[in-house]
């Protein structure tokens, strides 16, 4: 009799491993869960990083660039050509294009890209006078670029007072 009752005891019904394996499975998925939504965040913060790192150094060589305009030959919304200050007189083209590029052209030679991932129609090149209104005489020039990849997007605006302005 007694052996029977230890036979009895020593096992775990079918309704127990059942609740047991219910447990487990809903803590493992709620787990995942959590780790794959960290895991999603920390790639979007590293693929914003990245995009903002590689096309800041371009719109900062723009921005000294820009400083030194000696004639502002053709402003527009989506580009800028100026000749500037320095020894060689040279017409550089600042350009934003519906490809999704902001370049930079030397004369007549090639397009560089000074940045890529743009939103064209979202940014711009904005030109304002002393009195900080959009018009001429050009004392002020903004550029705005909205980048934009994945489902996430980030702004750039500079704004630049030209030396030969003031």
């Amino acid at each position: 009799m007694i052996n029977q009752m230890k036979n009895w005891s020593a096992g775990y019904t079918l309704i127990e491993l059942i609740i047991s394996i219910v447990i487990i499975g809903t803590i493992a998925g709620t787990m995942s869960l959590f780790l794959s939504s960290g895991s999603t965040m920390f790639n979007q913060l590293q693929s914003r990083k990245t995009i903002i790192l590689d096309n800041t150094t371009g719109i900062e060589n723009f921005s000294q660039e820009t400083r030194l305009i000696y004639d502002l030959m053709s402003p527009a919304a989506k580009s800028i050509q100026f000749t500037t200050t320095t020894d060689t007189l040279v017409v550089i083209k600042y350009e934003i294009n519906s490809d999704g590029t902001f370049t930079r052209k030397l004369d007549s030679g090639n397009k560089n890209l000074v940045a890529q991932n743009v939103d064209y129609n979202n940014s711009y090149f904005n030109y304002y006078d002393v009195d900080d209104n959009i018009g001429a005489p050009v004392r002020r020039i903004r550029l705005s670029l909205l980048f934009s990849w994945s489902n996430d997007s980030s702004r750039y605006t500079v704004d630049i007072s030209p030396y030969t302005f003031r």
